[in-house]
């Protein structure tokens, strides 16, 4: 099973989930269909700087406005300093891809989509006072609500480490994130017909009728 989201309003919001700042690593399963657009599979954001340009951010990205339609571990740090890693290749509309996105430092931010077509990028991006306040699937979770997702998502993670590039390729072969590095692990919502994190046990609120979807098996 898996949540759909309709691109337009609809996303799953739950409090910060464990990690506010690097390293971290955010990995879903996501099946996008459309590639005309940049938006959010999952993000960690502050909701509460200033506007748009003060208000940091972590966030798995899939960007259907850059040829070839790459996903990006993208970070904001508040003060309109955007720096983000995109995969060598692209996603695949209307079929299931596996994105993961490792923030080791402020210096270093690397992606993985289907457990390769890695790349990483090394601009400074510091952190400032404001932290990261909220986790959000299926969009960017500002002030206001930005950036939504269109397809279908599941088996969410977040760690409160930067995962190998073999870890990142074990998610990708159909391992569950609980296998990885549980200790670490802050995070996890598989999104299997009820609104669980079965890690940290934070309250999820579906926000304007995401849907519960079918999908093929893809996990082991």
């Amino acid at each position: 099973m898996a949540y759909e989201f309709n691109g337009t309003n609809q996303s799953i919001t739950t409090p910060v989930a464990g990690v506010t700042a690097e390293p971290l690593t955010i990995v879903a399963w996501f099946y996008p269909t459309r590639n005309t657009a940049r938006t959010v599979i999952v993000s960690l954001a502050d909701t509460t700087g200033g506007g748009a340009g003060a208000q940091m951010f972590y966030a798995l990205i899939e960007d259907g406005t850059i040829a070839g339609d790459p996903i990006c571990a993208s970070k904001q740090n508040g003060v309109s300093v955007t720096a983000e890693a995109a995969s060598t290749s692209g996603f695949t509309t209307n079929e299931w891809n596996h994105g993961c996105a490792v923030f080791t430092s402020t210096t270093s931010r690397t992606i993985y989509l289907n457990g390769g077509s890695s790349a990483t990028n090394t601009t400074l991006v510091s952190t400032n006072a404001n932290t990261v306040d909220k986790t959000a699937i299926g969009c960017l979770a500002r002030s206001s609500s930005v950036a939504f997702f269109q397809g279908r998502v599941a088996e969410v993670g977040i760690w409160n480490a930067a995962l190998t590039a073999a870890e990142a390729a074990s998610l990708a072969k159909g391992m569950t994130c609980d296998k990885i590095r549980p200790q670490n692990l802050v995070f996890y919502a598989p999104l299997v017909r009820n609104l669980i994190d079965q890690k940290g046990g934070l309250t999820i609120t579906n926000n304007n009728g995401a849907t519960v979807a079918t999908h093929p098996r893809v996990y082991a």
